[in-house]
């Protein structure tokens, strides 16, 4: 870990999730990276970072896992208390010269939508659009942030725009074959994700993935 970094607040979403900010202590990173994040002497996990590159803080955001350790201390934790909070790693990231140019289709399961925040909130020129695959409506974390690029596939309810799974909505409709794919999120979602695109004559170099536990 690299330093202690003061919470400053914390936001409850519906469910069991939430978003924990806290100082950035002048921490540079890339869009799409991650850092771990925990509780100075436990365990700590890695979290996509959620806020943008222009923020003076830095977000995460984290859902409360049923036996699980470090988010469920993370959400005790009360402003003015500190995490521990390590470099940013991965290469889950955007090449800038063409971010002008090309479609991205943005496919998230969960909280796997996180690294998308932090790329529009750190990009206003994306052209983009998100696909977040979820179980209940109420899981469509800050859904009014993307407005009409963001639509939602649920599997629990039929209160969002499309019943079913993401490979399903994907079937169902027509595959840009000059995008970008990034996927974002469970393991089984990105590999049949990647196999429907690749099927449909999407290029390998054309998707990038980051799989969540």
């Amino acid at each position: 870990m690299t330093g202690l970094n003061t919470i400053i607040c914390k936001r409850e979403l519906p469910g069991s999730a939430f978003i924990l900010r806290f100082e950035r202590n002048g921490l540079i990173f890339t869009p799409g990276q991650y850092i771990y994040v925990g509780i100075l002497g436990d365990d700590d996990r890695p979290y996509s970072i959620y806020s943008g590159i222009d923020d003076n803080y830095l977000e995460i955001l984290v859902k409360e896992v049923d036996n699980g350790n470090i988010s469920a201390k993370l959400k005790q934790l009360e402003p003015g208390e500190k995490v521990n909070v390590g470099n940013p790693c991965g290469s889950f990231t955007m090449e800038s010269d063409i971010l002008k140019e090309r479609n991205f289709w943005l496919i998230a399961t969960g909280t796997g939508i996180s690294p998308f925040h932090c790329f529009i909130r750190s990009f206003p020129i994306l052209n983009y659009r998100i696909i977040h695959g979820i179980r209940y409506h109420y899981e469509a974390f800050d859904k009014e942030f993307y407005g009409k690029n963001y639509l939602c596939c649920t599997t629990g309810d039929s209160l969002c725009n499309f019943s079913g799974r993401v490979t399903d909505y994907l079937r169902a409709v027509k595959i840009d074959k000059s995008a970008f794919y990034y996927l974002c999120g469970n393991y089984n979602m990105i590999d049949d994700v990647y196999d429907l695109l690749t099927t449909n004559g999407i290029e390998s170099n054309q998707i990038k993935t980051e799989g969540y536990f």
